[in-house]
């Protein structure tokens, strides 16, 4: 339906949503399955989740479909749906829709097919059961309407199971939800693995030996695809730096259009649960003759970096290679070794020397990045441990170390020399871009800052610096962490893209992911470029048919792993949530220091124990009064008690709901001082009744 020729009406089908309610979606028209449309987080006027569908309107412009407005959500039965089993006082099954939540509940009662069991605790992908089926078992479940003028048939009380996904009792049940609600695949069919043992050893031919030189690996403990290696030296007679960074050549292994490429391109990259990893590619490529491990020989794509004594580079050159990396090493030892906490008997010379000059070219590395203007953030990470029985039973905030940002500068150098690499040559290439925040979350991040420090990006175009210039100020004070999150919360996703859009978050222009082609298929994409560069040596600048055909082939590819990419941070995250939500069950009715992260009209976001996990305060759990609601400045006013409620308020609250298997936690707020809520009279209730309460 087109209602002109610059505004189209469009179903959409949401598959994305951040904590700010950024949302994207697809447009579900057949000519234009692969578009997808972005939906800012101030536009969002009615409430939506994954996979529900919105009809919208959008206008054509600069020859592409964006976000106008909503018009409404679209009822529609979904195929499906999880749930967990439960029992009636009198023993029977019923099924508690997840979705849902765990507050006025429908008990949906289930219809087993031949062959699957039930039991109490499991969960369900079960679906809605239709008519014909209902018909067939002879059940007739009518329901009279409140008029009661007439009745209609109430299917939604009765469902199929399809599969049983797993039960409370095991502890990957968390990760295992996930993998099925974002339909993650997880084995690898028999053609791949055929493919695999056909695999021949390596020729050494042609590369270039690296063996002598002390390459090592750098990764976490828990670790087992090394898929980089790197070294450095400082030449003195030269006065500049030799830097090698060595990453494994995948491409050997993954030809083009094989059952392992095309596996590797539909599942777009590795998924990292907090227990496991569900690999790219198969462990007997991806642990095994992929990874870079100790004292085993193993073929590598390697740039050769060049740099003077200030760290501006001279040079870069790629070259196929086989190496030996020497040690297997954790962001820990190095970390040690930088401090000298350690002694010269755990490690020889060279290792050492190797790492003290890669911590040299670090900081020299990070003198030109704070030039620039990247963006300095400083977030942590949610380590979960778990006992041997695979169950949670500590959650850690983990920093980086200066042994993370080693590596982090050193594959952001090898990345940015790639993407040089493919323009110089005029190939089409698939880039990492991270564009400026929208107008609409920039506005907000002002708001939210307030004066005197949003001075600093009032009437200014946004750029890193000015953000970084807004975290030194507040530096030393109580409110630097949220203000992290709130310039966090403002940057735009960062995408594959086929065009080179530049990263704004790193402040370069020129970027690509070339260092990981185990975990990513974007990075086997430009590896491939390079190798084809290295071979024929030639530019491609004049053969415009095969740059057209690969770059519109590379479209679709960016499309795809974007989307792909996205999925898994999502089931990550969804895990993590859970695992998290499932310790905190021993923590109902205890009082919690709270932060407030975001402020929305149904209720409030906080961040709980110093950011370890994140609670919904709803509306009802607040103090008795009516709440004016602020988007703009994101506040909440409480009209008659004065209370007031912003962006990085702290309070205590305490914890009065958990559900692990939604992963959430909802708190109530508390307050010492006693206040008389039953009695108290509100003043001018008619004048106040469209406000929220």
């Amino acid at each position: 339906m087109q209602s002109s020729n610059k505004i189209q009406i469009s179903n959409l089908e949401i598959f994305f949503i951040d904590d700010d309610g950024f949302a994207l979606g697809h447009i579900l028209n057949k000519n234009r399955l692969y578009q997808e449309i972005e939906i800012p987080f101030d536009k969002t006027n009615i409430e939506f989740e994954i996979s529900d569908h919105l009809l919208v309107e959008l206008e054509f412009v600069g020859k592409k479909y964006k976000f106008k407005r909503i018009i409404k959500k679209i009822e529609y039965e979904k195929n499906y749906f999880f749930a967990e089993v439960k029992l009636t006082l009198k023993g029977k099954f019923y099924l508690n829709e997840l979705e849902r939540g765990y507050q006025n509940k429908v008990k949906i009662q289930p219809i087993i097919t031949d062959g699957i069991k039930i039991n109490k605790g499991d969960v369900v992908k079960a679906q809605r059961a239709s008519r014909e089926v209902l018909r067939k078992l002879k059940i007739k479940k009518l329901k009279i309407n409140k008029n009661k003028k007439f009745r209609i048939n109430n299917n939604q009380d009765y469902a199929e199971i399809l599969e049983v996904v797993g039960n409370v009792l095991d502890p990957n049940i968390y990760s295992y939800l996930a993998i099925k609600e974002y339909s993650l695949k997880t084995n690898f069919n028999q053609e791949i693995k055929s493919e695999i043992s056909d695999l021949i050893d390596f020729e050494k031919n042609g590369r270039v030996d690296l063996r002598d030189l002390s390459l090592v690996t750098i990764d976490g403990e828990d670790a087992k695809d090394f898929d980089d290696a790197v070294y450095a030296e400082y030449v003195n007679k030269k006065k500049e730096w030799r830097v090698l960074v060595a990453i494994a050549d995948v491409s050997y292994y993954v030809t083009p259009n094989s059952a392992l490429d095309k596996e590797a391109k539909i599942r777009g990259n590795s998924v990292y649960f907090p227990n496991f990893v569900i690999p790219m590619l198969p462990e007997e490529l991806s642990n095994d003759k992929c990874s870079l491990r100790p004292n085993e020989d193993r073929l590598c794509l390697t740039v050769e970096i060049i740099l003077d004594k200030k760290g501006i580079k001279k040079s870069h050159s790629f070259f196929r290679s086989v190496i030996n990396s020497k040690k297997r090493l954790t962001y820990q030892q190095v970390e040690d070794i930088i401090n000298k906490k350690t002694t010269d008997k755990i490690f020889d010379d060279k290792i050492i020397r190797v790492i003290n000059s890669l911590n040299e070219v670090y900081l020299i590395l990070e003198v030109l990045r704070k030039k620039r203007g990247a963006l300095n953030l400083e977030l942590s990470e949610r380590k979960i441990l778990f006992n041997d029985s695979g169950w949670p039973i500590q959650i850690e905030k983990v920093y980086g170390l200066t042994s993370n940002k080693i590596i982090e500068e050193l594959m952001i150098l090898a990345n940015v020399s790639a993407a040089e690499e493919i323009i110089k040559y005029g190939y089409p290439g698939i880039y990492r871009v991270h564009e400026p925040p929208s107008s609409e979350k920039y506005k907000s991040l002002i708001d939210i800052i307030g004066k005197p420090l949003a001075n600093l990006l009032i009437g200014k175009v946004p750029h890193p610096l000015f953000m970084n210039k807004i975290l030194e100020n507040t530096k030393e004070t109580a409110e630097y962490d949220m203000i992290n999150q709130f310039i966090l919360r403002s940057q735009s996703q960062a995408k594959y893209h086929n065009e080179n859009k530049s990263h704004f978050g790193l402040a370069l222009k020129n970027y690509v992911h070339f260092t990981s082609p185990i975990r990513r298929y974007s990075d086997l994409i430009i590896h491939r470029q390079i190798i084809e560069i290295i071979i024929n040596k030639t530019k491609r600048k004049n053969n415009l048919k095969t740059f057209k055909n690969n770059n519109e082939k590379f479209k679709i590819i960016s499309e795809h792993i974007s989307n792909t990419e996205r999925k898994s941070v999502a089931a990550e995250r969804k895990t993590i949530d859970r695992l998290i939500s499932l310790l905190f069950k021993e923590k109902i009715n205890e009082l919690v220091d709270c932060t407030i992260i975001s402020i929305h009209k149904f209720g409030i976001f906080v961040s709980i124990e110093d950011g370890i996990a994140d609670a919904l305060l709803p509306l009802r759990n607040l103090p008795y009064d009516w709440y004016d609601y602020n988007p703009k400045k994101q506040m909440l006013n409480g009209v008659d008690s004065g209370y007031k409620f912003i962006n990085g308020m702290k309070f205590k609250a305490k914890i009065i709901e958990v559900e692990p298997l939604t992963g959430s936690i909802i708190v109530k707020f508390h307050d010492d001082i006693t206040m008389d809520t039953k009695n108290r009279k509100i003043k001018n209730k008619y004048k106040r009744k469209n406000k929220f309460s």
